[in-house]
């Protein structure tokens, strides 16, 4: 039977994993493809914007010095959106303009339809602009050559609308990681696929974890492979490591006799960088690298494989794709009551938050059982107990995890 050789501390994991995570290269994304990508470079503006001055309104475009209110103005032409009036503004005179519109020659303000007597070839003005009233002018937004979105900017509906402004059709990113899960274990059964035998489980962890790799903007495949048959597994990690930047296993890398996906890892030239960590839920986990590629071994149990993909798989993915958020929000929490650490390595304890005049309020969500999958769906964060306290006085702040950024809103 195999022993884990040294644990580590989960800092000190976290830490390994991180500076051992490259980049991924750099791609040309359509606009339509870049959502939840990172810019690999600044982004400038190709042309100011708006490129020329515009009107913010529906209405008449006229020179502020003729605006006296009860005057009559003459409708000499239009500006709609895309076509510029062919006539310039004089005295008394005015250009039906519609928003976007290229304010014209002569005007310096545009009065809305609303403060005059109404749409028709005169009107007589209600309401007296001042100079610039409801004109946009070119280059507010921004200016050709400035910096409009920096590297390492997340790309989100906002920054997509901005970059098309300028006329971006691609944006420099850096790709999606090509994330392969793979399920191990004789006792997993393919959901509804047939009944349980005695022994048997349902399989889980797989389609969680691709699930979590595809929320956090991966690219993930499930690769089956439920069988604790040597060949078998290694014919199944050794293909996913020739198509994936990040082989995340399920199950075998613990102790036991059965436990054979790390040793087939390291036979295919995996190096290992830690195997264990004093962490609870997820002490062994396994973590190592072939060339470029990253190969996390989670553990079986379904909580323990859930939370250690968010500690330390999630931060990886987010660092291949060069987006700044690394981890999840952390926050300091308090219990109401003392908290007992029976485990001597840190805990991360599955709680709920509420928010209350002294700060958030963690309250357990129960047991904590690492087979116990519906206690994920309680939780809101991760309180971290640890790693060689006893426990936690009542009121003492710790850190915690959030899962939920939706409770910080």
């Amino acid at each position: 039977m195999q022993l884990f050789e040294k644990l580590i501390e989960y800092p000190e994991a976290e830490r390994l994993v991180l500076e051992s995570t490259p980049l991924l290269p750099v791609e040309e994304k359509p606009l339509g493809e870049a959502l939840g990508l990172a810019l690999a470079r600044d982004l400038t503006a190709t042309t100011d914007s708006p490129p020329f001055d515009n009107s913010a309104v529906d209405g008449y475009a006229l020179r502020s010095a003729d605006a006296e209110v009860g005057r009559v103005f003459r409708v000499v032409d239009e500006a709609p959106a895309g076509r510029p009036a062919k006539r310039s503004v004089g005295e008394g005179e005015a250009i039906k303009i519609f928003t976007g519109g290229v304010i014209p020659e002569g005007a310096d303000a545009v009065v809305m339809v609303e403060n005059t007597s109404g749409w028709g070839e005169e009107f007589e003005l209600k309401k007296s602009p001042t100079p610039g009233t409801n004109i946009r002018d070119a280059g507010e937004d921004t200016r050709k050559g400035d910096i409009i979105l920096g590297a390492g900017t997340e790309v989100g509906a906002p920054e997509i609308a901005l970059a098309a402004t300028q006329g971006y059709g691609v944006l420099p990113v850096y790709r999606r990681p090509r994330v392969v899960v793979l399920s191990t274990g004789t006792e997993l059964v393919e959901p509804d696929t047939r009944d349980l035998q005695p022994g048997e489980i349902f399989d889980s962890n797989s389609y969680a974890v691709v699930a979590a790799a595809s929320e956090a903007g991966a690219e993930a495949r499930r690769l089956y492979a439920a069988s604790d048959d040597a060949q078998t597994l290694r014919t199944a990690i050794e293909e996913a490591l020739l198509s994936a930047d990040v082989v995340v296993t399920s199950g075998g890398v613990s102790v036991g006799e059965k436990d054979l996906v790390k040793s087939t890892m390291l036979a295919l030239g995996v190096e290992q960088v830690f195997w264990g960590v004093k962490f609870k839920p997820g002490k062994p986990l396994f973590y190592g690298t072939r060339d470029e590629t990253r190969l996390f071994g989670l553990p079986g149990n379904p909580v323990s494989a859930m939370v250690c993909f968010d500690l330390f798989v999630r931060p990886a993915l987010m660092r291949m794709m060069g987006r700044e958020d690394k981890r999840r929000p952390r926050i300091l929490v308090y219990f109401e009551r003392d908290i007992v650490n029976k485990f001597g390595r840190l805990h991360a304890m599955r709680v709920s938050l509420k928010r209350t005049q002294r700060g958030w309020l963690a309250e357990s969500v129960g047991a904590q059982g690492s087979g116990l999958v519906s206690s994920l769906t309680k939780a809101d964060a991760l309180a971290l107990i640890g790693p060689a306290s006893e426990g936690i006085p009542a009121g003492e702040p710790i850190e915690a995890i959030v899962l939920r950024d939706e409770k910080l809103q």
